[in-house]
């Protein structure tokens, strides 16, 4: 199997996010930033939904698109109907709000605006291959849908 094929970039993608939450983090520590007050009940409520979510959305993603299929399907279904990448959106959104809620980071709150800009560029190299796969098919379902984020309008 081709290895880029089946995991795009979501590796590295995951690892700069990694590094971006520990930079955070970090940055956190080094300033002296309080951490969120919040009670330890309603922390434990938000991280379980956060991490609902993020499970939720990948295993309807591997269900709708097999890693088998990836590269070779073109599917609109399921969570791609509302972004088109729900793997790497439950990692940016769901997945920082889980390193929130564990470590009531302030930092990493905001860091989730750096998460996206990096997906974003790095995201090109898909959005580029999925273009030259399936055309025009695929730049009408760029208009309709987020690459990460749902489109409301």
């Amino acid at each position: 199997m081709n290895y880029i094929r089946l995991f795009g970039i979501g590796p590295t993608g995951i690892m700069a996010t990694l590094f971006i939450w520990i930079l955070a983090l970090q940055i956190e520590k080094w300033l002296g930033i309080p951490k969120i007050n919040m009670g330890t009940s309603f922390k434990w409520i938000v991280f379980c939904l956060f991490a609902f979510d993020c499970i939720a959305t990948i295993v309807w993603s591997l269900i709708v698109l097999r890693p088998t299929e990836r590269g070779r399907k073109f599917v609109t279904t399921g969570p791609f109907q509302w972004v088109r990448y729900p793997l790497y959106s439950a990692i940016i959104w769901s997945g920082t709000g889980m390193m929130v809620m564990w470590y009531r980071s302030w930092t990493v709150i905001f860091s989730v605006f750096l998460i996206n800009f990096f997906w974003t560029w790095h995201v090109q190299k898909e959005e580029h291959y999925m273009l030259q796969k399936f055309g025009e098919e695929y730049r009408e379902y760029m208009k309709s849908t987020g690459q990460f984020f749902p489109r409301f309008w």
